[in-house]
């Protein structure tokens, strides 16, 4: 049976959005559709019925990141960058910040959008991790200039419009040894503390302007429990819970007494990036960014939080997507990431839900997103499709991602003839779905880690297919 993940409500809703303008833009190679506002709705309505909630993803395909909470009242407001497109290759590239509120964690409507000509570093699309606070009925938007420096921004209204503060950066580049980025500020008895760096982070006391620094950035240390330094990654999330500070970075966390530190390391977090931790109607929830359609262009999980007696996190409620593992691309809501590296065949995505091609190339091939980033040993490969082809054999290759590559995402490329592979027998001609299957254990050569899916229809140069879904379980 088909996963469902979206409520008809919100399906009709991208229908409707999409009709004229997605579906002519999809049967583009490299289309732009992504970049746009337009095609997205701006309020998102999740039917959950767990308590405590939990979403798998709050925002599919829309490319959200970096997560951060600011609670106002009974309103929680989620402040994210997001990603230019699915398309990138090679780097992170964030075109604005939007902002997000909701009032029982399952309704969701757009506050607003913060473009990078609104700041001091002008049109270039640097929107990386950004945090909130809030002080004296004004808010404040810490916002990241790609890993150059910090900047801040101030608003009247907790969903904006925000406007730049200072015309310049309040963490400027070699202010401590660390990059002056990803920001996160923590406000505590009236005294907000603003942490950032990658590898080592410092802290800094905001003055009471929450414009300036009122010392000097202070270096904050993580030990293992042998006493050896532990080093961290980019963006720092702080929280407190009874008498613990927590800091958090992707998927690990340590624990104090303090909130400068030191900190002592206590090993995995919940499965995801970058995030933001708060607590809800007396339960704790973390949500943060996971690799939606590629590792450059990501979404959103909200997930339940619960802690052992000592303080240290239970990660029993923890979960990944799909839940087993491994990637799933159903095209409920687009094309999700999927294209053609021959211009001529056109990929597009129906209103039925499905991707849909015209072979009109002697290659007929259509590719996944590059960085699924996913592990794939051990899996099952199943693929709902409709022939219309006279192709009796589908190949299917796995590109191998590398990562002890160093900055492994600076080497897209792919030599496909390298790559593991495997023929899938097909029936031509056929006007039904069918599925087929695929024992990955049965593939030589298979990398454990996928990078790039591809799709081979062979020895046909003309017809139409229609994939349903394929599923890496």
């Amino acid at each position: 049976m088909r996963r469902i993940k979206m409520n008809g409500i919100l399906k009709s809703m991208f229908l409707c959005l999409l009709l004229f303008n997605v579906i002519g833009c999809f049967s583009q190679s490299n289309c732009d559709c992504c970049k746009t506002e337009l095609q997205f709705p701006n309020k998102i309505v999740h039917q959950v019925d767990e308590n405590p909630v939990k979403i798998t993803n709050i925002f599919p395909e829309h490319g959200l990141t970096d997560p951060h909470v600011m609670q106002v009242g009974d309103r929680l407001y989620l402040g994210m960058g997001h990603d230019q497109s699915w398309d990138i290759e090679y780097d992170w590239t964030m075109d604005r910040w939007e902002i997000w509120s909701t009032n029982d964690l399952k309704t969701w409507v757009k506050e607003t959008v913060i473009h990078p000509n609104d700041t001091y570093f002008g049109p270039e699309a640097n929107c990386w991790a950004g945090d909130f606070a809030q002080k004296d009925g004004k808010y404040y938007w810490y916002f990241s200039n790609r890993n150059f420096d910090t900047g801040v921004m101030v608003a009247n209204q907790p969903g904006g419009p925000y406007e730049d503060a200072l015309g310049k950066p309040l963490l400027p580049r070699g202010l401590a040894p660390t990059n002056s980025y990803d920001p996160e500020v923590f406000e505590e008895d009236g005294v907000y503390t603003i942490m950032w760096g990658g590898g080592t982070y410092y802290t800094a006391t905001l003055g009471d302007d929450m414009l300036s620094l009122a010392d000097e950035p202070q270096k904050v240390t993580v030990y293992n429990p042998d006493g050896s330094t532990h080093y961290t990654d980019d963006k720092p999330t702080l929280f407190k819970r009874d008498r613990h500070y927590y800091l958090v970075w992707g998927n690990q966390y340590a624990m104090s007494d303090n909130v400068h530190g030191p900190y002592a390391y206590k090993g995995d977090f919940y499965s995801g990036a970058h995030g933001s931790i708060f607590n809800w109607e007396d339960q704790w929830y973390v949500v943060h960014e996971f690799h939606d359609i590629s590792m450059f262009y990501r979404g959103i999980m909200l997930k339940p939080m619960s802690f052992y007696a000592d303080g240290t996190v239970d990660l029993k409620s923890d979960f990944v997507v799909p839940e087993s593992g491994g990637r799933v691309w159903e095209f409920d809501h687009t094309r999700m990431g999927w294209r053609s590296p021959a211009d001529t065949d056109k990929v597009q995505w129906t209103n039925e839900g499905r991707l849909r091609g015209e072979i009109s190339s002697k290659k007929p091939i259509i590719e996944s997103a590059n960085w699924a980033t996913t592990d794939i040993k051990g899996r099952v490969l199943t693929l709902k499709l409709k022939n219309e082809t006279s192709a009796t054999k589908l190949k299917v290759s796995f590109a191998s991602l590398k990562t002890d590559v160093p900055r492994f995402w600076s080497f897209p490329n792919i030599n496909w003839l390298e790559e593991a592979s495997h023929t899938i027998s097909l029936e031509p001609q056929n006007t039904e779905f069918k599925t087929y299957t695929l024992n990955l254990d049965a593939v030589s050569n298979l990398p454990s880690s996928l990078k790039r899916l591809r799709l081979e229809f062979l020895n046909t140069s003309s017809g139409t297919w229609e994939i349903d879904y394929i599923r890496i379980e």
